[in-house]
């Protein structure tokens, strides 16, 4: 079985754009058959090498039909391998955070995905939130603002109730006085997801925050517009 592998190693590892796109999907097929990769299962440092592979070369290719496919294939491992992909999260996140501010709509769509993904199958979603909270830092003004969008998606997908959010609420709160308006309201947007989860402990903790009245004034008149509009979530009424 070793030599399988091997040459799997070695296709995710050489440089070819052409070669690689032919590859991709042998590689997803491979990897989602369990009897033909059995390999998978006991080579730890082969599956190290691999995602390492992945991650730094293919998601992070400059070419964006390598990067896609790149996800394609780490989803498939996490499809595969379930919560013995844990051990591979601090390895694939940061190229991961980086390609939530990618130019290519399609990029940043299937890079939301697949952390929900991970967050679904492999970790618990706070988990890989403890390891993401660097993005809101990043230098590109899209990751920011990604980061926010990905915060969003995660409260649909998981509920409030899987994350520790007074973790999370005070990067939110740093963005808020981000030099790029998109980002602001990325980050306005996701206080407004978080009080419609949670209620009004939001609003007394924000309150807390020494933010400038101002701008609590237009959380607030937007905390309120939702609480109307009956779209708040049940157990946070």
């Amino acid at each position: 079985m070793e030599p399988r592998m091997e040459s799997c190693l070695a296709q995710v590892l050489q440089k070819d754009v052409g070669k690689r796109l032919q590859v991709g999907q042998e590689l997803i097929d491979y990897f989602s058959d369990k009897q033909k990769s059995a390999d998978l299962e006991h080579d730890q440092t082969m599956l190290d090498k691999l995602v390492d592979g992945l991650a730094t070369s293919w998601v992070n290719s400059s070419n964006y039909k390598v990067v896609l496919l790149g996800m394609d294939i780490l989803s498939a491992l996490v499809t595969r391998l379930q919560d013995r992909f844990k051990a591979q999260i601090g390895t694939v996140l940061p190229s991961l955070i980086d390609r939530l501010g990618d130019a290519k709509d399609s990029v940043r769509e299937q890079d939301q995905t697949l952390l929900l993904k991970i967050m679904d199958q492999a970790a618990n979603p706070q988990y890989v939130w403890d390891r993401m909270l660097g993005g809101f830092k990043h230098k590109n003004f899209r990751t920011r603002e990604g980061i926010c969008l990905c915060l969003i998606a995660t409260l649909n997908a998981s509920g409030a109730q899987t994350l520790t959010l007074s973790k999370i609420v005070p990067h939110i709160c740093n963005l808020l006085g981000d030099p790029n308006s998109q980002v602001r309201d990325a980050a306005i947007n996701s206080l407004v997801e978080i009080y419609r989860h949670v209620g009004e402990r939001v609003r007394a903790d924000l309150s807390k925050k020494g933010l400038p009245q101002s701008r609590l004034n237009v959380i607030f008149t937007k905390f309120d517009e939702v609480q109307k509009s009956g779209n708040m979530i049940q157990s946070a009424n």
